[in-house]
């Protein structure tokens, strides 16, 4: 069998589960009115469940297992699913438990800082567990680094903070299933190229789950995935970028990984400023965010979804050129198409000011 076979078969077994779970938890959610609240900072109206992350959790490590367990049988090793399982047992066990605490938040209201200290828990837990980025590669100077110390920070600081960016990103029908759905699949492509096949497997068993669940998050959505999908999930794409990756690839990690989620990066850190100017907490929720400033400027939810999928799509492709082609001045088109999207970001940030003013 085909590697690329492997990949159509494993994405679309989580695609079809995924779809084929959630009306039953659309019925469950009616049947015990597990709805995600309306307020003046939401764009939805009506009740919508919210559990939807539990679709995609479960189809995830359903396929994950099932899907190698018919691998060790077909090629009569056993060994395959086992070293799946010892290579990845660290995300695996981190991406349960974070997923836990999402459902715990969206069921039980959790204080902010009981998450963080959740989220920051499990973020130390991988790197002691040794998965934290190595060495970096400095543009410009075509040069490398390595300072342990440094990468143990980076990577804490990494993980806490896309875990969050994913879930800030999910405001609007479609938005963060479609950009993590995106990033998912050119993470595969990337894992695949550079000789990892069963994290790129693992990746694409994520892209479609994400796809199975888009199909009803799409707007008009009857399905939101609450904090249980957007925190597991936000969490799978920061940790699985730290795993394995050939040598001559490795120092340039952090820089893909940016790419690969820079809109939800970019969108977070625009928060963090907005907030810290304010002078309220971080966890202040606000109708400030890049697609309230889109439609704010009059597009309509799917314009919104064209245009931050768009942007997703270019600088993800860009990413997964580099890997192809290991061009230096790919890396250097990638910095600039993120000072590109920065600057159109403070344009339109001015914009929608001054519409809303």
């Amino acid at each position: 069998m085909s590697f690329s076979v492997q990949f159509v078969i494993a994405s679309a077994a989580a695609m079809l589960l995924n779809a084929a779970v959630v009306p039953i938890l659309v019925k469950l959610a009616v049947k015990h009115e597990w709805y995600d609240m309306e307020n003046n900072r939401k764009i939805h109206r009506g009740k919508i469940p919210r559990i939807g992350g539990i679709g995609i959790v479960l189809s995830f490590f359903t396929v994950v297992f099932l899907f190698f367990l018919l691998k060790s049988i077909v090629y009569k090793d056993f060994s395959v699913i086992f070293s799946v399982l010892k290579n990845y047992w660290t995300l695996l066990t981190g991406a349960a438990v974070i997923n836990i605490i999402g459902l715990l938040d969206d069921f039980f209201d959790l204080r902010p800082l009981y998450k963080l200290r959740a989220q920051m828990a499990i973020a130390l837990f991988i790197i002691i567990c040794g998965y934290f980025f190595k060495s970096f590669h400095i543009p410009f100077f075509n040069t490398t680094v390595s300072i342990p110390a440094v990468g143990i920070v980076v990577t804490f600081f990494w993980i806490v903070g896309i875990t969050n960016a994913v879930n800030l990103i999910d405001g609007m029908d479609g938005l963060s299933s479609g950009v993590a759905g995106i990033a998912a699949f050119f993470m595969g492509l990337s894992a695949f190229a550079s000789g990892n096949v069963n994290q790129a497997i693992l990746v694409f068993i994520l892209f479609g789950s994400l796809a199975g669940f888009l199909i009803y998050n799409f707007p008009p959505a009857r399905l939101f995935m609450g904090d249980s999908g957007s925190l597991f999930i936000g969490f799978v794409l920061a940790v699985l970028p730290i795993y394995s990756l050939p040598k001559h690839l490795s120092p340039y990690m952090l820089i893909l990984a940016v790419s690969f989620l820079f809109i939800p990066i970019l969108d977070t850190i625009a928060a963090i400023i907005r907030r810290r100017i304010k002078g309220v907490p971080f966890h202040t929720p606000d109708r400030e965010h890049l697609h309230h400033k889109l439609l704010a400027l009059g597009l309509s939810q799917k314009q919104v979804l064209a245009v931050i999928y768009s942007a997703t799509l270019l600088i993800s492709f860009t990413a997964y050129m580099f890997v192809l082609t290991g061009k230096e001045f790919i890396i250097i088109l990638l910095i600039a198409q993120w000072v590109v999207f920065s600057f159109l970001f403070y344009l339109l940030s001015r914009s929608a000011k001054a519409k809303l003013s």
